[in-house]
This record gives structure tokens, sequence and C-alpha cells, in this order.
């Protein structure tokens, strides 16, 4: 059986979001004009604290650890997605 672990409290600086953006879209194989004609950017979703916001780029991350005392030491599972494609924020209360 597991230790029972005391958990830090969740107490980041940073809003929770689901993300919509459009990502390139792209295909090695030939095909016909008629369809390379039809494609289309890849709508995508991601989710994540945005940990920074700026007319170039919109930043999220994933993921985090603590240090022992319970303060916040590093962040991963980042995206870094280009401000001019975010498509939709929506804030996720936690």
């Amino acid at each position: 059986m597991l230790k029972k672990i005391d958990l830090p409290k969740i107490n980041l600086p940073y809003k929770f979001y689901i993300c919509y953006w459009l990502d390139t879209e792209s295909d090695p194989s030939w095909r016909e004009m008629s369809e390379i004609l039809k494609s289309k950017p890849a709508t995508c979703v991601s989710t994540g604290w945005l940990v920074r916001k700026d007319k170039e780029v919109h930043t999220f991350m994933s993921d985090f650890n603590f240090k022992k005392g319970g303060e916040l030491s590093d962040g991963g599972s980042t995206t870094v997605i280009p401000s001019a494609n975010i498509l939709k924020l929506i804030q996720v209360k936690i």
C-alpha cells in the first residue's frame, strides 16, 4: 500500500484554458490537383495553463511539479502557438 502523501495546493498565478487553434496541414503523397486545392489547415485543440500571452504567441503549460515546500518548480508539456492562429479560448475554472 502506498504511503499517504500530503498534496500541495494548486495555487498558480495562471488560468487554465481550452484553446482552439489552426495548424499547418501537410501531405507528402502524390495527390490530384483538385484534392490539393481543397486542402485546409487543421483545427487543433490544446489545454493547459496560459503562462504567456502577447501579440506574437500564446504559451500553454500542461504539467508542473513542486519543490519540497510546495512551491511551484518546473513546468512541462508546453505548447507555443502563434497568436494569429488562435481561434477561440475558453477559460476552465479550477
